[in-house]
């Protein structure tokens, strides 16, 4: 009987300590340093949003101080790519708030989201969101650890060193580094040139991460990561080869685990997209990116 691929997976701490130190000096020259955003694009980007519509800039991405994996002796850098962090509303507003550091991404993805949560409320936790329940799916499927909603399967236990939490081996990075859309609710509305402008810094960040599997979350986010994650060789409907600084990337085209109808795969496991389109098209992504 084959060993899981749980079982099979090794970290590289060292690797990942570089990659974000790296990621680190990007974002203190050309996004946010000591508390400011310096982003170039950021007043136009803001006077581009709808009359009435509140702006939040400067999201930093989540990387997991687990990310640099290797799976049967293979890399696995695994990034997920949302729209944009939406505009929080209630007591979250203040947690959540404009110019996010990465430190302070990186909290609130593995201990906001992760720790102090589960699949679904239980023994006095709240539950997350159908975007970060997708999310969970979508690295049990990668990193082994089974189908379910279990918390104790949401930890990967490598060959070396302790159990880790999913969101400790993988990158959150948004399309997007700012918001806008209306104030008091969590539904973003960007515009074409937010999306634009913020090609060179999705470029940037997944140069230094190197990622070998991508998946994008949502059409928007597919039809705006395509130039910088241009198909090189489409495999089926929602899986394609791209090349990004000469590298290889296996790249996932997803609905967004929100979205509605037959589509929606985000409120349980066993929803028909995770067993018809999500899981064979991850299956077959880890054979891809294996193969290089």
């Amino acid at each position: 009987m084959p060993e899981p691929r749980a079982q099979q997976v090794r970290v590289d701490l060292p690797a990942t300590r570089r990659r974000i130190t790296r990621l680190h000096r990007y974002v203190e020259s050309n996004l946010l340093s000591e508390g400011q955003f310096i982003c170039p694009h950021f007043q136009q980007c803001r006077k581009s949003r709808r009359p009435g519509d509140a702006f939040r800039e400067g999201i930093m991405s989540h990387v997991g101080r687990r990310f640099d994996l290797t799976l049967g002796g293979k890399p696995l850098r695994i990034v997920v790519v949302g729209q944009e962090s939406g505009l929080p509303k209630g007591p979250s507003a203040s947690t959540f708030g404009r110019r996010v550091t990465m430190e302070t991404r990186y909290r609130q993805t593995l201990s906001g989201a992760g720790l102090e949560r589960r699949y679904y409320a239980q023994d006095g936790y709240p539950g997350r969101n159908p975007h970060m329940r997708g999310t969970t799916t979508a690295l049990r499927l990668l990193l082994g650890t089974g189908l379910g909603t279990d918390y104790d399967g949401e930890f990967v236990r490598p060959i070396k060193g302790r159990p880790f939490h999913l969101f400790d081996g993988f990158a959150l990075v948004n399309r997007l580094l700012c918001s806008a859309g209306p104030p008091g609710g969590s539904q973003g509305r960007p515009t074409s040139t937010m999306a634009q402008n913020c090609d060179i810094h999705f470029a940037a960040t997944l140069s230094i991460l190197e990622p070998t599997i991508v998946i994008l979350q949502g059409a928007k986010v597919a039809k705006w990561a395509a130039g910088v994650l241009a198909p090189a060789r489409q495999q089926t409907d929602y899986l394609y080869q791209a090349i990004h600084d000469g590298r290889r990337v296996v790249v996932c085209s997803f609905s967004h685990p929100s979205a509605h109808g037959s589509v929606r795969w985000g409120d349980r496991p066993d929803a028909p997209y995770v067993a018809k389109v999500v899981a064979p098209t991850l299956q077959a992504a880890l054979q891809l990116s294996g193969d290089s």
